[in-house]
């Protein structure tokens, strides 16, 4: 089954590229279905497939899975052997990273409610890198069976026609058990073997026949992620605890800007000093989690957190007419964060 199914797979890939003579590209997170997409268009291209240049885009949001984020980076590299792959390594504008927004912009923890971070780290970044490149063939990892709702979106088609894109999806029929054979029996474009995905998603591979298959919840993204459970993401309890801490922080309407209606908005500066410390702790007891220089972030933050100590909390002052009219009294929130204690 799992033969005929590359075999299919290669074919799809080997068609497109026939049909359409333009660059191709492919989202890389080091997860296991682009790698299998990146893997099988690899060997289509060795089978004759007419693809000039690939690049192969990550998005590095530089809080990735610390051991993810490590071998995606390798594998990244080792692509350089392919005179026709250009690896590339997208990343949020500068003071749009995740601890930037948060610390300096005051935003809150993503929630369900605003996922904010996607846009500003993944999407945005490779949007703006692939509108350098124009119109391409645009090789996705997308399964059908991830779940009824995402095939009923996605549907089954392994080829999609837009404006200034092609869709290839390789491994449109593919089941999430297909995907873990393939790794298990191929070796990276580089000869290594991919046992560092197994040992991502563990008991999720379903090799395990004691276990349930779907029971460990293994996503992996940011280790920051407040948008998913990641109690069994294997990552220090340190790492947890700054997670579990911005969540907190974010909940608190002490910490947030309350607007004229009463409604919590961005981080007010006593919840921006929490989330800044939170991260220079981390920083400190485990640098090699953070993608950033971590030098110039421990700089950052504590400039920060010192110039926050030095601000008047009470900034905003108001005149005794002010403070006596029936507008201030029946909605102080419009005066700002600090009214109660404003003199």
């Amino acid at each position: 089954m799992l033969e005929s199914r590359v075999r299919e797979s290669i074919e799809i890939l080997k068609d497109a590229s026939r049909s359409y003579s333009l660059p191709w590209a492919l989202g890389f997170s080091g997860g296991k279905d682009s790698t299998t997409a990146l893997s099988l268009t690899l060997k289509a291209k060795e089978e004759g497939a007419e693809i000039s240049k690939l690049y192969v885009i990550y998005a590095d949001t530089m809080l990735e899975h610390p051991f993810l984020r490590k071998k995606s980076l390798e594998a990244l590299e080792r692509l350089k052997a392919f005179e026709w792959v250009e690896p590339v390594v997208v990343k949020a504008r500068e003071g749009e990273d995740f601890i930037s927004m948060m610390v300096d912009k005051g935003y809150p923890a993503p929630s369900i409610f605003n996922r904010w971070c996607m846009a500003r780290l993944k999407i945005y970044p490779a949007r703006r890198f692939l509108r350098q490149i124009g119109k391409r063939v645009m090789v996705l990892g997308v399964r059908s069976d991830e779940s009824a709702r995402r095939k009923a979106t996605v549907g089954t088609e392994p080829l999609i026609v837009k404006r200034n894109e092609i869709d290839v999806r390789p491994l449109i029929k593919w089941t999430k058990f297909d995907v873990f054979e393939y790794l298990l029996n191929e070796k990276r474009w580089d000869g290594k073997s991919f046992d560092y995905v197994f040992e991502l998603y563990g008991e999720e591979c379903g090799f395990n026949p004691d276990v349930p298959c779907g029971t460990s919840d293994a996503r992996f993204g940011c280790w920051v992620c407040t948008l998913i459970n990641q109690e069994k993401m294997p990552v220090s309890e340190n790492l947890k605890k700054v997670r579990a801490g911005l969540k907190e922080i974010s909940s608190k309407r002490e910490n947030r800007i309350i607007d004229a209606n009463g409604n919590p908005r961005r981080l007010n500066l006593e919840g921006r000093k929490k989330v800044a410390e939170l991260f220079l702790e981390a920083l400190k007891k485990e640098p090699e989690a953070f993608g950033y220089d971590v030098v110039a972030l421990k700089n950052k933050l504590e400039t920060f957190l010192k110039d926050a100590q030095e601000k008047d909390p009470f900034p905003l002052r108001f005149p005794p007419f002010v403070k006596g009219s029936k507008f201030f009294k029946e909605r102080p929130h419009a005066f700002g964060s600090f009214f109660a204690l404003a003199h």
